[in-house]
């Protein structure tokens, strides 16, 4: 199976999503230097553009005071309520005069004191305040608007100080439940509150209700830049889906512009991070892609480019994304970017050049180092394989050992087998099996040791997986126990010499392979140079141990492992029942090969006492991406992880590998 990463994966995608783009003021306008790129975040990060414009950049900076006015309104004080009117348009331009200042009721007198505390904020002082008027006359009641006024202002605090709680990101889940406990206190016209609930609500998976949030932005909200500074707000918590029903309520001037022009770029970027998703959103017009792109060009952020890398390949556009990731490359594009151009190579049949991408760029992202595994693996992996540099083996068996990979253990563990290294293919699979206890790598070690011919511990692997692997069990029930020859072992005809051609003439070469190193000195099966005995007739069955012997623990971990155990930590637990020398069936092992003789296997844990194969993987599941990453390698499985076929070796007509 591979374990590859996906290159399209909903966390890789996302990762390159970087806030680059201008403001919504300024992209119309002068370029503006580029900022730094911020941290990448890798896997389940952020999963659409950041807000690309300040909200506090708009015609409202924030929540405009307007208790003076209305206090002056409700005491019918016309003078001084223009004169506020005058001051709040000049303090912020984009604001605009409610329209229920004519019905707002006067207060009483004796509540002056208490406004003027409300207009100063000391909101504590003024609860303090009807508390002791309240304890003096008990019937006495503050004004409804001056409750109403109270209960939206101390609301606003509560929400903003949960929101700034705990960095960037604040409480989500306190937003929510301030807002669920009492969703009456929070005031339509508060704009800053609204998005920070909604903010809140995509965070928890309430996206319906935070799309009904930002869309009373746009119902009730006639300034600029609120409007715009929502569309972005909505574009980075929301669904792309759900947000263009919001891009949808934009207003169009006599020219046919919308108002949401300013915020183009963004729009365009957040509808190709949609489609890397694989989520419904529109698709970006080509004057929308080519202005992208020109921004993209300009702006020097290899993210913007990277993201565009991205685009093209997912579109099967291969030269595109090439060229694309290459600009990010060259811009200091970061290991996802990178990782982008290794499978972009790959695609290409660029493989000697994905190698080597991904090898430069492994320590950055665990991806490239399991692409620069895959990519090599498959060549190793063939049946008749190539002949590769000893120093490009050597480099690809220290990352393997570093990274304890299964894949690239059995990788270089087929390439030693195939070209009759039969030692080091022993070793290498060793730890495959190890890493990796799968079907082909225990047929492969198997294959090996009896190759080697060292029957007692080809014999216990065969059986310590029998009702697990089919393909391990009918080594046994083979015609031809020892398969076709290979190509490094297999005579080499001399040529035929004409009359006039020298006798000096000597034959051409057998093929030549590159040496594989092995893992370490030390194995399990050649343990001081001893040759386990034969296993007798009268020693079937054979009772396997529970325990796998075959432990490689990873380079960093042999030396913990290698110390004394520490008083008080945990022993193995022993084994107290003995195992059955009869195997049970396994879910998805098909038939065993014995069982058209009439011996059967044990009922399994689930009193399954019939053949089943695995069925068809779940849609979305990583098991499928692993099956349809087998089904699109460049050599089908046949010709991989078994033994050369007679045709490959010049020695017959089967064209079917072995086995």
């Amino acid at each position: 199976m591979r374990e590859v990463l996906r290159p399209l994966a909903a966390g890789l995608a996302a990762a390159l999503l970087l806030g680059g783009g201008e403001s919504a003021t300024a992209q119309g306008s002068a370029q503006p230097a580029p900022e730094p790129a911020p941290r990448i975040v890798y896997g389940d990060g952020v999963r659409a553009p950041a807000i690309l414009v300040d909200p506090e950049t708009g015609g409202t900076p924030g929540m405009v005071d307007e208790s003076a006015l209305r206090y002056y309104a409700s005491q019918k004080q016309t003078a001084r309520m223009k004169a506020e009117i005058a001051r709040l348009k000049r303090l912020y331009p984009g604001w605009t005069e409610p329209t229920d200042l004519e019905t707002l009721q006067p207060s009483p007198p004796e509540e002056a004191p208490l406004w003027d505390l409300f207009t100063a904020g000391r909101f504590q002082d003024l609860r303090t305040a009807i508390a002791s008027r309240r304890s003096v006359d008990p019937a006495w009641q503050p004004s409804e608007e001056l409750a109403r006024k109270l209960r939206r202002a101390e609301f606003r605090s509560s929400i903003k100080a949960a929101a700034e709680k705990g960095g960037t990101g604040g409480n989500a889940e306190e937003v929510v439940g301030l807002y669920r406990g009492d969703p009456g206190a929070l005031d339509p016209s508060d704009v800053e509150s609204v998005w920070r609930i909604a903010d809140g609500l995509a965070a928890t998976g309430a996206t319906e209700d935070a799309f009904d949030l930002y869309k009373s932005v746009l119902d009730g909200s006639a300034d600029a830049g609120a409007r715009l500074a929502t569309i972005q707000k909505a574009m980075s918590h929301l669904k792309m889906e759900q947000a263009e029903r919001l891009i949808a309520m934009g207003r169009s001037s006599q020219e046919g512009m919308s108002e949401f022009e300013a915020i183009r770029l963004d729009i365009t970027r957040a509808r190709i991070a949609a489609f890397l998703h694989d989520e419904p959103a529109q698709t970006p017009t080509l004057a929308d892609l080519n202005a992208f792109q020109a921004y993209a060009r300009k702006s020097g952020d290899p993210g913007q480019t990277g993201l565009l890398g991205w685009y093209a390949y997912k579109r099967r556009q291969f030269r595109e994304a090439l060229e694309w990731f290459k600009l990010a490359i060259a811009r200091g594009g970061d290991a996802m970017v990178a990782h982008g151009l290794a499978h972009t190579l790959r695609e290409l049949n660029m493989l000697r050049e994905a190698e080597e991408v991904a090898y430069a760029w492994r320590d950055r992202f665990v991806g490239n180092e399991l692409l620069f595994i895959d990519v090599l693996e498959r060549k190793l992996t063939l049946a008749n394989p190539p002949f590769i540099e000893p120093a490009r083996i050597e480099r690809y068996a220290k990352v393997v050992i570093a990274s304890a990979s299964g894949e690239g253990a059995q990788g270089l563990a087929w390439y030693a087998y195939n070209s009759c290294q039969f030692d080091t293919a022993l070793e290498w699979f060793q730890r495959a099996v190890a890493w990796m206890p799968s079907e082909t790598t225990v047929f492969g070690y198997a294959l090996t040791l009896q190759r080697l011919k060292r029957q007692r511990p080809y014999l216990e692997t065969v059986n310590r997986y029998d009702g697990l692997f089919p393909k391990v069990v009918d080594m046994l029930f083979r015609e031809d126990p020892g398969g076709p020859p290979l190509p490094c072992a297999a005579p080499q005809p001399p040529p035929a010499r004409s009359p006039a051609q020298k006798p000096e003439t000597k034959p051409e070469p057998a093929p030549s392979y590159g040496r594989v190193p092995r893992p370490d000195a030390a194995t399990v099966g050649t343990r001081n140079g001893a040759v386990p005995p034969a296993v007798q007739r009268n020693e079937f069955p054979l009772a396997v141990p529970l325990d796998n012997p075959l432990r490689y623990p990873p380079a960093s971990l042999q030396r913990a492992l290698s110390e004394p155990v520490a008083p008080g930590s945990y022993a193995r637990e022993p084994v107290t029942a003995r195992p059955p020398l009869v195997a049970r069936r396994v879910n998805g092992a098909g038939p065993m090969p014995y069982e058209r003789y009439g011996f059967t296997l044990l009922p399994g844990y689930n009193g399954l006492d019939k053949p089943e194969g695995l069925g068809t993987p779940p849609p979305g599941t990583l098991w499928q991406d692993q099956q349809a990453e087998r089904s699109r390698g460049p050599s089908p499985e046949s010709d991989r992880f078994s033994v050369p076929s007679r045709i490959s070796s010049g020695n017959g007509p089967n064209g079917k590998g072995f086995p």
